[in-house]
Protein backbone atom coordinates (compact mmCIF):
# COMPACT_ATOMS: atom_id res chain seq x y z
CA UNK A 1 0.00 0.00 0.00
CA UNK A 2 2.90 2.15 -0.11
CA UNK A 3 2.17 3.65 -3.85
CA UNK A 4 -1.39 3.57 -3.44
CA UNK A 5 -1.36 6.92 -5.52
CA UNK A 6 1.38 5.97 -8.02
CA UNK A 7 -1.31 2.91 -9.23
CA UNK A 8 -4.15 4.50 -9.67
CA UNK A 9 -5.59 5.32 -13.18
CA UNK A 10 -5.72 9.05 -14.57
CA UNK A 11 -9.78 9.50 -13.30
CA UNK A 12 -9.10 8.28 -10.03
CA UNK A 13 -6.46 10.38 -9.58
CA UNK A 14 -8.49 13.14 -10.65
CA UNK A 15 -11.05 12.52 -7.84
CA UNK A 16 -8.57 11.70 -5.39
CA UNK A 17 -7.05 15.45 -5.94
CA UNK A 18 -10.76 16.79 -6.08
CA UNK A 19 -11.51 15.27 -3.00
CA UNK A 20 -8.25 16.31 -1.15
CA UNK A 21 -8.38 19.44 -2.00
CA UNK A 22 -12.08 20.01 -0.85
CA UNK A 23 -11.33 18.77 2.79
CA UNK A 24 -10.45 21.32 4.84
CA UNK A 25 -6.69 19.39 5.61
CA UNK A 26 -6.28 19.83 1.55
CA UNK A 27 -6.94 23.77 1.52
CA UNK A 28 -4.17 24.33 3.81
CA UNK A 29 -1.79 22.23 2.26
CA UNK A 30 -2.61 23.38 -1.20
CA UNK A 31 -1.73 26.46 0.16
CA UNK A 32 1.39 26.13 1.79
CA UNK A 33 2.72 23.88 -1.40
CA UNK A 34 1.76 26.72 -3.50
CA UNK A 35 3.84 28.77 -1.25
CA UNK A 36 7.15 26.89 -1.26
CA UNK A 37 7.07 26.35 -5.10
CA UNK A 38 6.15 30.01 -5.53
CA UNK A 39 9.20 30.87 -3.37
CA UNK A 40 11.35 28.35 -5.75
CA UNK A 41 9.89 29.84 -8.82
CA UNK A 42 10.94 33.18 -7.55
CA UNK A 43 14.40 32.54 -6.43
CA UNK A 44 15.45 30.61 -9.74
CA UNK A 45 14.38 34.07 -11.40
CA UNK A 46 15.46 36.60 -9.18
CA UNK A 47 18.79 34.59 -9.59
CA UNK A 48 18.48 34.70 -13.37
CA UNK A 49 17.92 38.13 -13.34
CA UNK A 50 21.04 39.23 -11.26
CA UNK A 51 22.77 37.60 -13.80
CA UNK A 52 21.43 38.34 -16.76
CA UNK A 53 21.53 41.88 -15.93
CA UNK A 54 25.18 41.58 -14.57
CA UNK A 55 25.96 40.15 -17.57
CA UNK A 56 24.65 42.95 -19.96
CA UNK A 57 25.97 45.52 -17.93
CA UNK A 58 29.35 43.73 -18.18
CA UNK A 59 29.95 43.18 -14.40
CA UNK A 60 29.96 39.42 -14.06
CA UNK A 61 32.86 38.79 -11.19
CA UNK A 62 32.62 36.11 -8.67
CA UNK A 63 30.12 38.05 -5.91
CA UNK A 64 27.57 37.63 -8.96
CA UNK A 65 28.32 33.94 -8.93
CA UNK A 66 28.78 33.58 -5.29
CA UNK A 67 25.20 34.89 -4.93
CA UNK A 68 22.99 33.50 -7.87
CA UNK A 69 24.45 30.25 -7.58
CA UNK A 70 23.22 29.55 -3.88
CA UNK A 71 20.21 30.61 -4.50
CA UNK A 72 19.34 28.91 -7.56
CA UNK A 73 20.31 25.34 -5.87
CA UNK A 74 18.19 26.20 -3.10
CA UNK A 75 15.30 27.43 -5.29
CA UNK A 76 15.67 23.99 -7.20
CA UNK A 77 15.48 22.11 -3.87
CA UNK A 78 12.27 24.05 -2.90
CA UNK A 79 10.35 23.26 -6.08
CA UNK A 80 11.43 19.40 -6.02
CA UNK A 81 10.48 19.46 -2.59
CA UNK A 82 7.00 21.01 -3.25
CA UNK A 83 6.13 18.19 -5.83
CA UNK A 84 7.53 15.12 -3.39
CA UNK A 85 5.49 16.24 -0.36
CA UNK A 86 2.20 16.97 -3.21
CA UNK A 87 2.73 13.16 -4.05
CA UNK A 88 3.77 12.11 -0.17
CA UNK A 89 0.58 13.75 0.86
CA UNK A 90 -1.90 12.74 -1.59
CA UNK A 91 -0.19 9.02 -1.09
CA UNK A 92 -1.07 9.20 2.35
CA UNK A 93 -4.40 10.23 1.74
CA UNK A 94 -5.06 7.85 -1.25
CA UNK A 95 -4.47 5.05 1.83
CA UNK A 96 -6.54 6.48 4.16
CA UNK A 97 -9.47 6.50 2.12
CA UNK A 98 -8.56 2.96 1.05
CA UNK A 99 -8.85 1.94 4.15
CA UNK A 100 -11.91 3.55 4.77
CA UNK A 101 -13.18 2.09 2.04
CA UNK A 102 -12.41 -1.71 3.24
CA UNK A 103 -13.99 -1.39 6.41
Amino acid sequence: MKNQYQRMSKEEKKALKKTYYSSNEGKIMNIRLFRLSLTGTIGVLFALYIITNNYIHHNVDWSTWVASIPLILASIVFLIASFILRYKYLNQFAIKQAKNNVK
